[in-house]
């Protein structure tokens, strides 16, 4: 048996090469030794099997028979890494020399510490503010990509939930939850709370697993001095396919009823699929008239 890796890096591909080689470069140009990178790919058409086997053979490659989704490919792929801590990046990112070294010995120097992420950016180098609070009802109006926010962008309800006193910071700080685009945290973890819930297809899972880190008493911080792009195909103004908008709207409801109430016959849960179902059905038809092709 080979010996155990540090760092274990799972990405999950589809249809998405231009984004998976820019990011596996990154990877190779990291300073942290002691990768393992995993990738699976759920059964993608544009040849990224032979292309990754052609230009990256260091990488460990799963080629799963169908798509089964982003969610069951992560949790497939938390069961199979075997490195000491586990970093999970969306194809989509690509991150500077020192990222992983960076969130490697912040974990390496904090026990108490359980889930760490990088200063994420957008790629017209904005940050991208994805290290935030826990929602409240009220970020249905004043989310990270909402309308709202740009409008009234200091509102006490989008400054609570996307933890703007911390955007200036250059030291770590703690947060409710980080996006899934890039989490590092002990293969351990996995273990002590769970795979992700596979009831969500992809949307919020990585807040739901933040909040059920923090059920258990564990923490989640942000490593400002660890920096990645994300060039996220889920960006605000791109067009996004109505089934895209519909995984949104049904993981939101699912975060707030497991969450926030009792049950999914409880009036706020009732409330709020009727609100979410407004709000979907008004996004998908802004979205038919914006120009371009749907993701």
């Amino acid at each position: 048996m080979p010996d155990t890796p540090l760092v274990s890096v799972l990405i999950i591909s589809w249809n998405c090469w231009p984004d998976l080689d820019r990011c596996l470069a990154s990877l190779r140009a990291s300073q942290q030794r002691g990768l393992e990178i995993v990738v699976y790919d759920n059964s993608s058409k544009d040849g990224t099997a032979e292309k990754v086997g052609a230009n990256y053979p260091e990488v460990d490659l799963v080629c799963l028979s169908e798509n089964i989704g982003h969610t069951k490919a992560v949790n497939r792929g938390f069961q199979k890494v075997r490195g000491k801590y586990v970093l999970l990046l969306d194809a989509d990112t690509e991150l500077a020399a020192d990222a992983i070294s960076q969130m490697f010995d912040f974990l390496e120097g904090r026990s108490d510490v359980a889930l760490v992420a990088p200063r994420t950016f957008n790629t017209d180098g904005s940050i991208q503010e994805t290290a935030r609070s826990f929602p409240s009802v009220w970020n249905g109006l004043f989310g990270r990509q909402s309308v709202m926010s740009r409008v009234f962008p200091n509102n006490p309800f989008t400054k609570r939930y996307l933890s703007r006193q911390n955007l200036s910071s250059r030291e770590p700080f703690q947060v409710d939850q980080v996006g899934g685009a890039c989490m590092m945290f002990r293969r351990s973890l996995i273990d002590e709370v769970g795979l992700w819930d596979e009831r969500y297809l992809g949307y919020w899972v990585d807040s739901d697993w933040c909040a059920a880190l923090k059920s258990k008493g564990k923490t989640v911080w942000c490593v400002p001095a660890a920096e990645i792009f994300h060039h996220e195909n889920n960006a605000r103004g791109k067009k996004k396919s109505p089934r895209r908008i519909w995984m949104f709207h049904q993981g939101a409801y699912q975060f707030y009823v497991k969450w926030y109430c009792r049950g999914p016959l409880d009036p706020r849960a009732l409330l709020a699929r009727c609100l979410l179902s407004l709000r979907m059905a008004m996004l998908i038809c802004l979205n038919m008239m914006r120009p371009g092709e749907a993701r």
